[in-house]
């Protein structure tokens, strides 16, 4: 029984001599284009092809926005996230913001086995070899060597219009952090430090351990100061370095957690708890904890808490302002929060949500299958509601680990709900802010500073306290 329940190996979606572009695909009208990419369990891909066919629809495009997505537990290549992000992307394509301007939507589904039992019940005692594999695939080389190609590729010169937008959820946001975070800060031959290849990175509700997202905090922290007249973040080491200053809309790395998301919040401690356990460890070191200048706590704080359930990291909240009005000169059908959001830009961090976060969009996906430009007629239960990102405390970086209400992300799951979409469309507008005109500039590299000396950040220190 228990061999009969272990989901295939893969790949899934291989190409073969007469279909060498088996791997790729979207509708008959080519708004949009999604390629797979897979990975074993031990980080190596399982068909070499499918990144060379991926890279090719890229090349292809002369507006690229490229979004790579990598899914999380209890998915794989052919689960019901393949058809969510699908909508998504079918939906990014639909909207005149992108249609109009004939931007290239392209979608990238990093697949691995997330999923390695299908029968119910023992599916879930797969949390620890899921979890495990996760980290080794973010540890291998493979998937941050091709997220960058693919990147590059997207940003190679000719183009007039780029952005790469990365995403995880769950454990797929454990693969995510731990793949990007190696290279966000990488060193250069010049004494200063690698500007990184993507524009945007998501984390949904990550299901990693905290502990090296604090890691990555303290290094922002140690390189960079908040300057609220300027409100971005500035170089600690050189006050004059204005090419490595980030303005406060564009975060390196953004972490959203679901208020209510019990997986994360409730289970994962337990299951940590028990790894603790096995293995005899007992005895934690006494760590400093991010933007608490002499705070040390137990790094077993983290190891058993994820960013987004660590009262020593949340750093930002989604808080409520009110219902309102829809804007006027909305165009779309269906999520029109999403074109409200696109349309306009965020100056004081506010966004809309349209929708009752009640589930609809499951109906979206027949089967496991999803159908391109299908109709999908607005659900006649609108309610508008405005709200807010806000600082709340701890580091002040361009790491944004955020707590969101269940009305936009409901648990652990509800990452691709019309409300958490139509957030994360004013997230993508913070990010590539509208010009004159309506145009969208292309984002200046984002650079990390060169270190700072010891005697500047005793006068931060200082100055902090």
């Amino acid at each position: 029984m228990l061999l009969g329940s272990c989901a295939s190996y893969g790949p899934y979606h291989a190409n073969t001599a007469t279909e060498p572009s088996r791997s790729v695909r979207g509708p008959a009208d080519g708004r949009y284009k999604m390629a797979f990419i897979e990975f074993g369990d031990q980080g190596s891909p399982l068909d070499n092809s499918q990144r060379k066919a991926a890279l090719e629809v890229i090349h292809k495009a002369q507006r690229p926005l490229l979004f790579v997505y990598i899914h999380g537990w209890q998915n794989n290549a052919t689960s019901g996230d393949v058809c969510r992000f699908e909508h998504f992307l079918d939906l990014v394509s639909s909207f005149p913001e992108f249609t109009g301007r004939k931007i290239n939507v392209i979608g990238v589904y990093i697949a691995w086995r997330g999923k390695d039992l299908t029968f119910p019940g023992l599916n879930l005692l797969t949390f620890w070899s899921r979890k495990s594999t996760g980290a080794g695939i973010a540890a291998a080389n493979s998937c941050l060597a091709s997220i960058e190609e693919l990147a590059v590729a997207a940003h190679e010169p000719g183009k007039d219009y780029h952005h790469t937008v990365l995403l995880g959820h769950s454990f797929g946001a454990l693969v995510l952090g731990n793949t990007i975070s190696h290279s966000i800060l990488g060193a250069n031959g010049e004494g200063g430090r690698s500007s990184s290849a993507w524009d945007m990175a998501v984390a949904f509700n990550s299901a990693d351990s905290s502990i090296t997202t604090r890691q990555l905090m303290s290094e922002f922290d140690y390189l960079y100061r908040y300057d609220p007249q300027r409100r971005a973040y500035v170089s600690r080491g050189n006050l004059g370095e204005e090419t490595t200053a980030v303005s406060e809309n564009r975060p390196a790395l953004v972490f959203l957690q679901s208020e209510n998301d019990s997986a994360t919040g409730q289970f994962f401690p337990i299951g940590q708890e028990v790894i603790s356990t096995t293995n005899l460890h007992f005895h934690w070191q006494k760590v400093p904890v991010p933007g608490h200048h002499g705070e040390k706590v137990s790094e077993s704080e983290f190891y058993t808490h994820t960013p987004g359930n660590s009262k020593y990291l949340v750093n930002y909240q989604v808080v409520p302002l009110g219902e309102t009005g829809a804007p006027p000169g909305l165009r779309a059908t269906e999520n029109r929060a999403f074109e409200a959001n696109i349309k306009q830009n965020h100056p004081d961090f506010s966004f809309y949500t349209s929708e009752h976060n009640d589930g609809h969009e499951h109906t979206f996906c027949r089967n496991g299958e999803y159908s391109p430009g299908a109709v999908h007629p607005p659900t006649g239960k609108e309610v508008w509601r405005r709200w807010k990102f806000e600082y709340t405390g701890n580091a002040r970086i361009p790491c944004w680990v955020v707590r969101v209400p269940k009305d936009i992300i409901w648990g652990h799951g509800g990452l691709w709900s019309d409300n958490s979409v139509a957030m994360f469309g004013a997230l993508f507008r913070m990010e590539f802010p509208l010009g004159p005109g309506g145009i969208v500039a292309p984002p200046k590299p984002r650079a990390a500073p060169r270190s700072p000396d010891l005697q500047q950040l005793n006068l931060d220190k200082h100055a902090a306290n």
